[in-house]
């Protein structure tokens, strides 16, 4: 009521006091873009950052050195240019002298070397393998915006690790670097505000390259997939990725056309379940395969995505050049899982249903996020499972503290959608030295072959020699099975009519390539 007697007041006072024409009213702000993110983002820190939805929301605040394009190339970006020594091991990097951060201080070396060295320092679970090689006394700034980055060995796709943000030291250097709640980079947009509806950012008036038109962007969390698709029908969100299932029952009805137009795109990531192989019986390979033949794929492409996904047999997905087409994905057979566990010790001893061994029944957690793509590939599983004597209990989490218990080891089992690099290299992943929480090697495998392929295929440019050992290295996972291996899903998102030139990149999706998001606009 408090509001509505003061409008009247002033429009009173308005009428009173004014005899000559009124100005035009200013037009109300536009309405966010808004986005739907799948979890709630944790960080807001460019170098600590996990999570994909993290990922989304800080490509829009922090530049990259070098971005790709639609077709995943290198162009410029914060860098305007860089030279590659003969040898591999030395990048020389020309910053744009155009590049501020969004507090108006300029894009300097300085700037590159403290985010390389907190990269290291932090460490940072995405880059640090990608950076670990660096030559910290041979890294240095030519002049205030060249950096001379030289590493002590070469690797074939090291250009593309320079497609990262850069941090302003003056913002980040004093105080706990993790606890910082500064959120500056050299984007387009600034972070304006954050509380439970979502992240606001809105347009930068001095961004340096061209403007986006988009004036500003609101990233909601929606964990749910039908909540999510709700509220893209109500028009409550603008964008949001969608399930195969509800793609396959809403896209041909007129009301939905009307409002939406559907992307599809393969990524580059796949599903699997990460075993911890510290803890028994996940320690043993002959248990994990016997758990990948209880694992029906064909009822998960068919029942849950209409056909619209593939079998992954190990680390790569099916269309990249360094997955081995000989590697077949292990075939359905529930009788032949259940024979190969009793083959090793585990029996019904006492005819509740549940195969033991030593007295313990094989019975574990499995760990999901949020999300109906992890809950129903799951149910899947859990119901074979049960049928062959194996007790699967399902725990979801909200997507921060799924990843925090995650990376702490705190696990039996967890599930994951991986995304791969454009240029694969799954060091990070497999080698030993990544376990958890230095790496990504969440499940604590340690293997010598795995080891040595992981490291010779990085540093071996010829491109026959190097599929050879990422062949290899697929039929070695595939063998070992430290992940259960399940599918890569085709990714189909909604999109409002109002927002116009979305375009999709086969290997990312809507983001993570220039021009991406900042060639949207408003109809």
């Amino acid at each position: 009521m408090r509001s509505v007697h003061v409008a009247a007041l002033l429009f009173v006072v308005a009428v009173a006091c004014s005899r000559e024409t009124p100005a035009p009213l200013a037009p109300p702000p536009a309405k966010p873009v808004v986005v739907r993110i799948d979890a709630d983002v944790k960080t807001l820190n460019y170098v600590l950052h996990t999570e994909e939805a993290e990922r989304v929301v800080l490509s829009f605040i922090n530049e990259p050195l070098i971005a790709l394009d639609e077709n995943l190339n290198p162009v410029p970006s914060l860098a305007a240019g860089w030279d590659v020594s003969t040898d591999h091991r030395t990048y020389t990097i020309r910053l744009d002298p155009r590049a501020t951060f969004s507090d108006g201080r300029p894009v300097l070396a300085a700037d590159v070397l403290f985010t390389l060295n907190k990269i290291l320092d932090a460490p940072s679970m995405q880059f640090s393998s990608w950076f670990e090689s660096m030559d910290r006394q041979q890294t240095v700034a030519i002049d205030p915006r060249t950096v001379r980055v030289v590493f002590k060995t070469a690797r074939v796709a090291q250009l593309l690790a320079f497609n990262i943000g850069v941090m302003p030291e003056h913002v980040y250097r004093a105080g706990d670097f993790a606890t910082n709640p500064a959120v500056v980079g050299s984007g387009p947009y600034v972070l304006k505000r954050r509380d439970p509806n979502g992240i606001l950012l809105e347009a930068r008036a001095d961004y340096w390259r061209q403007k986006p038109s988009i004036a500003s962007f609101l990233f909601r969390p929606i964990a749910d997939d039908g909540v999510a698709w709700r509220a893209l029908m109500r028009g409550d969100v603008d964008i949001a990725r969608i399930t195969n299932d509800t793609w396959a029952h809403e896209k041909d009805k007129a009301e939905v056309r009307n409002e939406l137009r559907f992307l599809d795109v393969w990524l580059l990531s796949y599903n699997c379940i990460a075993w911890h192989l510290r803890h028994a019986p996940f320690d043993d390979p002959r248990v994990r395969r016997a758990l990948a033949v209880a694992f029906d794929r064909r009822a998960v492409i068919t029942a849950l995505y209409h056909g619209q996904a593939r079998a992954v047999t190990g680390p790569f997905t099916p269309d990249q050049w360094a997955s081995d087409p000989n590697v077949e994905a292990i075939a359905f057979d529930p009788q032949a899982a259940r024979a190969a566990l009793v083959a090793i010790g585990w029996r019904d001893t006492n005819g509740d249903g549940t195969l033991d061994r030593h007295g313990k029944p094989f019975a574990f957690t499995l760990l999901i996020p949020t999300g109906n793509v992890a809950r129903d590939q799951a149910t899947i599983l859990q119901a074979a499972l049960r049928d062959i004597g194996v007790s699967m209990q399902v725990s979801t989490m909200e997507g921060a503290s799924f990843f925090d218990r995650v990376l702490h080891g705190n696990f039996e089992a967890a599930f994951f959608a991986w995304v791969n690099e454009p240029d694969p290299d799954p060091f990070s992943l497999f080698h030993s030295s990544q376990k958890a929480p230095a790496g990504l090697n969440v499940g604590e495998y340690a293997s010598a072959d795995a080891d040595r392929l992981l490291e010779q295929a990085r540093v071996e440019f010829d491109p026959a020699r190097r599929a050879i050992l990422y062949h290899q290295l697929h039929a070695l996972l595939a063998r070992d099975q430290p992940y259960l291996w399940m599918v890569q899903v085709s990714s189909k998102w909604g999109v409002n009519r109002r927002v116009q030139n979305v375009r999709a990149s086969h290997g990312v999706g809507l983001f993570h390539h220039y021009p991406g998001p900042f060639a949207w606009r408003i109809q």
